[in-house]
């Protein structure tokens, strides 16, 4: 009984992107993080629970969990990332955050213990099955809300309330206006976007895995162009970017290890893609595809201001690291950095720009500077022991499924060279490190 408690709490956690509390001053935060945090203790309690009383074999299956190179590269980033915070400039925020962001050490700890009960518990196809299912109805919730707001639903809230002058009379005309880009649940279009790119990953997986089930394919298919359609009202072009680059790694997957068929197919679809690219960057001057929406992610000018702010803010975020190397100035402490290393050219009199940042906007930059050169290489080290998992299994006579395994690290990443990590995204990559231990065990066939 305890062990399926356990489970349950596990699969629950998924839905706490869906959760937004109005009353909150940062409404589409704290109630999130509170609630992904009372699910893994109650699940972490049940384990011990089933440990305990009904004789469960915890200690065996931790010892397993501990053989694979995956876990021991999470358990180092998140040893580095406590030991960052307890060394940090700011002892307090780098443990407990605040309530804008909710992150810190203590979340930290909350994410590996999701992890770890994910990596000893879900032994079974079918449990990892209703967890992917269970993200792909909070998904469809996440973009429900965003529906609800886009109508102004009361209770419901989004970017068209603070924007009263939008005379737009139907939900699809406020959709599509170029200057609003979708947030769903989540408060932010950029973390819409990227959570859409794992959830999608969760819904091919669950596609290829089903066998002559033609109604299915046809749902899911269904479900990830639906996916799709709010990624782009999304108009995230640094995800667009990673789903961009994700798509050329499973497609030169294809080309490599998949059948003849699958080649063939593989190489008409790039050469479609280059086509169908070079379209749309040749007409993107044109009016009418300005007014398209989502047409923001066909103008990449690594000129214009919001992209200049970010170079200043890595060059901050480097002279930060350069003081305070080895575990850098502690997880949510990024404002100290910035204020030090002020770059007075965020502010320019009589122009509206953003001159604070609490974040470096790049995985790579945030790492660097809060948990120095060892909390860096731990991070890197979860993908490394992930790829090169992956290379010594093989698992190339199920080239559709382990193109996705390929694929996916390298849309998160790319993306993450210009974005933070915040809960939504966390829970999805911890659930895929999670899932790679699990599909690149040593069974004879990990891919079914």
């Amino acid at each position: 009984m305890f062990l399926k408690l356990s489970k349950f709490f596990l699969h629950t956690s998924v839905f706490a992107v869906v959760l937004v509390a109005g009353s909150n001053y940062f409404p589409f935060i704290g109630v999130k993080y509170y609630f992904f945090r009372w699910v893994i203790e109650f699940a972490v309690i049940c384990t011990l629970l089933w440990w305990a009383f009904e004789r469960g074999n915890l200690g065996e299956r931790l010892k397993n969990a501990f053989n694979k190179p995956i876990v021991w590269a999470v358990s180092a980033f998140t040893a580095a990332y406590t030991l960052a915070a307890l060394f940090a400039w700011d002892v307090h925020s780098a443990i407990w955050s605040n309530f804008e962001r909710g992150e810190g050490a203590f979340q930290m700890i909350h994410y590996y213990l999701f992890f770890l009960l994910l990596v000893t518990l879900f032994e079974d196809e079918r449990d990892w099955k209703i967890l992917f299912r269970s993200s792909l109805v909070a998904a469809t919730l996440m973009i429900f809300y965003g529906l609800a707001a886009a109508i102004g639903a009361s209770g419901f809230l989004g970017p068209y309330f603070s924007h009263p002058e939008l005379n737009t009379p139907t939900l699809w005309s406020r959709l599509v206006e170029p200057q609003y880009r979708f947030q769903g649940s989540l408060g932010n279009p950029a973390y819409v976007s990227i959570y859409l790119i794992f959830v999608s990953f969760f819904g091919m997986w669950l596609w290829f895995s089903k066998k002559r089930d033609w109604l299915g394919h046809f749902s899911y298919l269904l479900l990830i162009a639906f996916f799709f359609l709010f990624f782009w009202l999304a108009g995230t072009r640094g995800a667009m970017l990673g789903l961009i680059v994700g798509a050329l790694a499973y497609l030169g997957y294809l080309c490599v290890y998949g059948q003849k068929k699958l080649r063939i197919i593989a190489v008409l679809i790039l050469f479609g893609l280059f086509l169908l690219g070079a379209l749309a960057f040749g007409l993107r001057d044109r009016s009418f595809i300005k007014q398209m929406p989502g047409s923001r992610l066909l103008f990449l000018d690594f000129g214009e201001a919001t992209a200049q702010t970010r170079f200043w803010t890595w060059g901050s975020a480097w002279r930060g690291f350069k003081e305070r190397p080895i575990l850098g100035w502690g997880p949510e402490n990024f404002t100290t950095v910035f204020d030090k290393y002020f770059d007075a050219r965020h502010f320019v009199p009589g122009e509206n720009r953003e001159t604070w940042f609490d974040r470096a906007h790049s995985v790579f930059f945030d790492y660097l500077s809060e948990t120095g050169i060892v909390g860096l290489l731990a991070y890197l080290s979860m993908f490394a022991a992930f790829y090169w998992q992956l290379w010594k299994r093989g698992l190339r006579e199920h080239p559709l499924m382990t193109g996705l395994l390929v694929a996916m690290p390298v849309a998160y990443f790319v993306q993450a060279l210009a974005l933070f990590d915040v809960l939504p995204i966390y829970i999805n990559l911890f659930i895929l490190l999670a899932f790679g231990v699990h599909i690149l065990r040593g069974n004879k066939n990990p891919v079914r």
